[in-house]
């Protein structure tokens, strides 16, 4: 009787363990804010460090001529002291999520698919100055769309080739309306929104 006792008990926590290990950051209730140190960690909506986050903006200058991210993350310490946060996966303040990627980029869309677009600058052509003849350099904004997949987190570029290739086979009839649609490559984030809305995420 007491081993029957002892197995039920075991039972019951080995399925409150699995049911815990089921739980995605798609389905909280409510976003813990503090630092993912891990993919793990922000896909469970368990961040492992918590304190006075605040990003930081560069310069467009520093972009360019020191190759430095566009932001960063720093923690501020009792004093007021600011200091740079290195290793991470990124970051939420309680709201918003932010994907550690050439700086940190608000996650968009929340869901099978998570969507964030990176930003960076870059250097174009120099052009020369008619009022001084110097030569100068104009920086040009990049904008690249990704996705997350929350259950794997692989890192894909938002593009018709991708969805087609690798995100919407799982829905076997979005994909056929994916091929069938003429102005597909104008409606990329609308079938990610259409794949999370039809398909729910779950860990293995």
């Amino acid at each position: 009787m007491k081993q029957l006792g002892c197995f039920w008990i075991f039972l019951l926590l080995s399925l409150c363990a699995a049911g815990q290990q089921t739980v995605l950051i798609t389905d909280a209730r409510q976003l813990k804010k503090g630092l993912y140190k891990s993919f793990e960690e922000f896909q469970a909506n368990n961040p492992s460090e918590e304190g006075d986050l605040v990003i930081k903006n560069r310069s467009s200058a520093a972009q360019i001529y020191l190759l430095a991210n566009r932001n960063e993350l720093v923690l501020r310490d009792g004093t007021g002291q600011e200091h740079k946060v290195k290793n991470y996966w990124g970051f939420c303040d309680g709201t918003n999520i932010y994907i550690k990627d050439n700086g940190l980029n608000k996650i968009e869309e929340t869901g099978y698919y998570c969507i964030y677009t990176l930003h960076g600058i870059q250097p174009s052509r120099n052009y020369l100055n008619q009022a001084d003849m110097t030569t100068n350099s104009v920086s040009t904004p990049v904008a690249l769309k990704k996705v997350l997949n929350v259950v794997t987190g692989q890192i894909l570029e938002l593009s018709a080739y991708n969805l087609k290739k690798y995100i919407l086979p799982p829905d076997s009839a979005l994909l056929d309306e994916f091929r069938a649609d003429r102005e597909k490559k104008d409606q990329l984030e609308y079938y990610i929104y259409r794949f999370n809305q039809r398909n729910k995420p779950v860990i293995p």
